[in-house]
């Protein structure tokens, strides 16, 4: 047997690649195409009369513009699982045309027919994470900033927008509208109380801004303080009530967190969510928001070790003809890893596993198992072609 060198950029390397991508993008635009029809035929109605525009050349832009910005938002979600199944539907050709049983009894083992997959998953990667760190944020800002689609619904950030809002915090709890762009609050009522949950005192005022430091200046208002030991009676009195012009309080409340409370964080820009991720220890959404910044990162691995395992199973199971068993057994299995991928991230944005577990574990893993199965077929006997030799 020959011994293992990659040509990266060799004639072989060349016809599997273009073969290989144009069945990747196939499966992708599918995908894509199957994706947007369902979210509009969800959102068409909304999304027309969100429009204001009468004349159907000006209807069509907008909705042409709007599936432009939703692309952004499903090509991350899509991807790892297009990049399977076009990979399997290439090796499914390769087995029908005798290519590959050709090709293996020449002398080139499963790890020597590499080279495509590593270069086809390392743009894979790379459109992965530029959707996921820039695309997608500054799609759903656009939508955002014009209150177009769902999201321009969901996530509004006009001052006030979504009416009162509860906010439980260490010690205090916080019902107030959010002027978010300002990162202040808005007709607040403020409570504080002890970690058993009595209350010691109570804010109310128009306005609060942040200070710095973890203080607020609240404006045009009154506070009540509870008796020292929080039990009224007739001779301590029930506490102390004033009305105030300003008063400024210790609040462990992050103005960045009040900016994008309410927006799930896959959205946030990828500087901010990293601001968020540095302080999650001190935010109810901490999990989540560290979860998703190694995302952001861990799923450049993500199309490769789908790619790898999609045709390690392939040589494995259809290497010497196409049976459809063994294809819905290939195909269900880059589903379950689909889904798989996504209940990983889900456990880590509900803080039920580390944030770098729920990331990096199944790319990895992936990438592993690929691995393994390829090196496992490189021993002799392994191959389902090489009776064919």
């Amino acid at each position: 047997m020959r011994s293992f060198a990659l040509v990266p950029f060799g004639a072989y390397t060349r016809i599997l690649l273009r073969a290989h991508a144009g069945h990747i993008v196939t499966v992708m635009a599918a995908l894509l195409m199957l994706a947007l029809t369902l979210d509009l035929a969800q959102r068409g109605e909304r999304l027309i009369a969100q429009s204001g525009q009468t004349s159907l050349p000006a209807l069509v832009l907008h909705v042409g513009r709007y599936m432009v910005l939703r692309l952004a938002d499903l090509i991350p979600v899509l991807l790892p699982l297009g990049s399977f199944m076009g990979l399997f539907w290439s090796e499914i050709t390769l087995t029908q045309t005798r290519e590959r049983v050709a090709v293996w009894n020449g002398g080139r083992t499963p790890l020597q027919s590499l080279a495509p997959i590593l270069l086809i998953g390392a743009v894979l990667g790379l459109v992965q994470i530029a959707c996921l760190g820039w695309l997608r944020p500054a799609a759903v800002g656009v939508q955002i900033a014009e209150r177009l689609g769902s999201y321009g619904t969901r996530f509004d950030r006009t001052p006030g927008a979504g009416g009162e809002r509860w906010i439980k915090l260490p010690d205090h709890l916080i019902r107030a509208r959010i002027d978010y762009p300002a990162r202040a609050l808005m007709d607040v009522d403020l409570f504080e109380t002890t970690r058993e949950g009595r209350l010691t005192g109570r804010l109310r005022a128009e306005r609060g801004e942040p200070l710095g430091d973890g203080r607020w200046r609240f404006d045009r208002g009154s506070r009540w303080t509870g008796p020292p030991d929080g039990v009224p009676d007739f001779t301590r009195g029930t506490g102390e009530a004033r009305w105030f012009d300003t008063e400024t309080l210790a609040l462990p409340l992050e103005p960045l967190w009040l900016a994008w409370l309410g927006v799930d964080a896959r959205h946030i820009p990828t500087g901010q969510l990293g601001e968020l991720a540095g302080m999650a220890h001190r935010l109810p959404d901490g999990p989540a928001y560290r979860t998703w910044w190694h995302v952001r990162f861990a799923q450049v691995l993500l199309p490769l070790g789908m790619m790898l395992v999609a045709s390690a199973l392939s040589m494995m199971m259809i290497g010497q003809r196409v049976a459809f068993g063994a294809m819905m057994a290939v195909g269900l299995t880059g589903y379950f890893l689909h889904v798989s991928i996504n209940i990983a991230v889900w456990l880590g944005e509900y803080g039920r596993i580390p944030a770098v577990v729920a990331t990096w574990l199944v790319p990895l893993v992936l990438i592993g198992t690929g691995l393994y199965l390829m090196l496992r077929l490189q021993q002799p006997g392994r191959r389902p072609a090489a009776a064919m030799a």
